[in-house]
């Protein structure tokens, strides 16, 4: 006996299409790669930070103080000797801002008045209760008037001494020393310059005799009264530290001598920041951010480009501290933040 066919059943066409799809989606789907789980938010830093193990940060951060000084350049001198008093008048040339030294060097130890604005250094200055060798500084004015200097007694004999003008100079008080004996060789006292491009004045004087100009400055003046003689020199000291002692000897002298020595310090212009810092190890990093911190108050960020590892700041107050910190980014992600401080002291 036949057996009836059995028709087949047919799947119709749209549902067929249906499951086609979705096994399409599913295969799609499964195809995508996988989201990598180092990004995500972190607590307290900026939104869409990336995680620090993703931007690492840079390291070994340093900073340093960078100062720039003007430069010392000598006016002019002027030199005279009288009785009391004995009058000075600024060197050609003198302008408002320019520092003067002034020598005036006597016979016995008394006491000379000097004029309104004039400063005594407090030194060794006389010797052998025979001479005194008196040294002062000021800042120039507008129109600086000759400046007079008197005995308070009435010891007779000159007076003798000059002044040295120079531009560039810091106005705060000069570093000074002295030093005192007698015989053949006067030798300058010890100082130590604390700034690059000083300027170092010389100022020696003997109860007779006339002493030389020591071997390595520049001559300024030799001026003689009727028993005292004076010599001033200079020299340029470009470094730091220790102030060459010079020496000036008179052959078969037994005299009385002062040696003097005033340091210049420069003027100050500016004082910055230099920056230096180990790369971060993430090469896909687009670069460095950077932020001064001083008082509370933040400046920056600025910005440099990845393969760079130095920057320069300028515009520091001297005596301030500022913190430097910098952190390596890429887009709008942020490494952890590297911070170093700086004093600054030119």
């Amino acid at each position: 006996m036949d057996r009836p066919h059995r028709r087949a059943r047919r799947v119709p066409g749209a549902r067929l299409a249906g499951v086609v799809a979705a096994l399409g989606l599913l295969v799609a789907v499964l195809a995508l790669p996988p989201v990598h789980s180092a990004f995500s938010a972190r607590t307290g830093t900026p939104p869409n930070s990336l995680a620090a193990d993703q931007v690492q940060p840079p390291s070994g951060l340093t900073v340093k103080q960078t100062c720039s000084y003007a430069s010392i350049v000598l006016r002019d001198t002027y030199t005279w000797n009288s009785a009391s008093p004995l009058t000075l008048s600024p060197p050609a040339g003198t302008q408002a801002g320019d520092v003067l030294v002034a020598q005036v060097a006597y016979y016995g130890t008394s006491t000379v008045q000097a004029p309104s604005g004039w400063t005594r250094f407090s030194l060794p200055d006389t010797s052998g209760g025979v001479v005194t060798s008196a040294v002062y500084w000021k800042v120039a004015v507008l129109n600086e008037p000759p400046a007079t200097f008197t005995r308070t007694d009435t010891t007779t004999g000159d007076l003798v001494g000059g002044i040295v003008a120079y531009s560039g100079v810091s106005g705060s008080p000069p570093v000074a020393a002295g030093a005192t004996g007698s015989g053949d060789t006067a030798t300058s006292p010890a100082l130590t310059a604390t700034a690059t491009g000083a300027v170092v004045v010389h100022l020696l004087t003997r109860s007779a005799g006339q002493p030389p100009t020591p071997e390595g400055t520049n001559p300024l003046w030799t001026r003689s009264s009727d028993s005292e003689t004076v010599t001033a020199s200079y020299e340029p000291f470009t470094g730091h530290g220790a102030v060459p002692q010079r020496t000036s000897t008179t052959t078969g002298s037994t005299t009385a001598w002062i040696a003097q020595t005033v340091v210049l310090r420069p003027h100050l212009q500016q004082v910055g920041a230099s920056l230096s810092w180990t790369a971060t190890p993430s090469s896909w990093a687009d670069g460095y951010m950077g932020e001064r911190v001083v008082g509370g108050t933040v400046y920056g960020p600025s910005t440099v480009p990845f393969g760079t590892t130095t920057a320069s700041d300028a515009g520091l107050a001297n005596g301030t501290t500022y913190t430097y910190r910098i952190w390596a980014y890429r887009g709008a992600w942020r490494s952890a933040v590297v911070s170093t401080p700086l004093t600054t002291s030119c």
